[in-house]
């Protein structure tokens, strides 16, 4: 009996010690996505000072959730546009809860595309963010704006194809 109590005692100690280093990996690896990813607050105001900074070239502000299958698969087509054409400027922001920003930081490391101006959304009404960008915009995604440098701003709902994103940073 006691040689059982042992071994019971034992398994739960190593069981202990395995559940508690597998919780200490994954807080290091979200701490290491983390430090890799700067994902900027996007408040009130945010929207105009993205597009003023960006406007001495074409610029490509799309705005994404990983709630939204298109939105992923827009993302592995921004990144392959990203590494063929790296100086195009190219904004991200996303539309999640700050509560999920570890979850957004993966994909935005897994997609290559922690180089890029990335933005979460802030603790603020999503509704007003929303509008703060188009007041016209009711929260369908994806949605980008495309800003050339000469002429209008494009307004483009819907995932772009590949063809579509590289066509936007193409001469007429």
């Amino acid at each position: 009996m006691r040689r059982l109590l042992l071994l019971v005692f034992s398994m739960l100690m190593a069981s202990i010690l395995i559940f508690s280093s597998s919780v200490f990996a994954n807080s290091n690896l979200s701490s290491n996505i983390s430090a890799a990813v700067d994902l900027q607050s996007f408040e009130i105001d945010s929207f105009e000072q993205i597009v003023n900074a960006k406007n001495q070239q074409d610029h490509l502000v799309i705005l994404w959730s990983f709630d939204c299958p298109p939105c992923i698969k827009e993302l592995q087509k921004i990144s392959d546009l990203h590494q063929q054409y790296p100086e195009y400027q190219l904004t991200l922001i996303n539309t999640d809860s700050v509560d999920e920003q570890v979850r957004v930081k993966k994909l935005i490391q897994q997609y290559n595309l922690a180089g890029l101006d990335n933005w979460g959304f802030a603790n603020i009404d999503e509704e007003k963010l929303r509008f703060d960008i188009d007041p016209r915009w009711f929260g369908d995604l994806p949605r980008s704006y495309f800003f050339p440098l000469e002429g209008k701003v494009k307004r483009l709902r819907g995932a772009l194809t590949s063809a579509e994103l590289l066509a936007l940073f193409q001469p007429s």
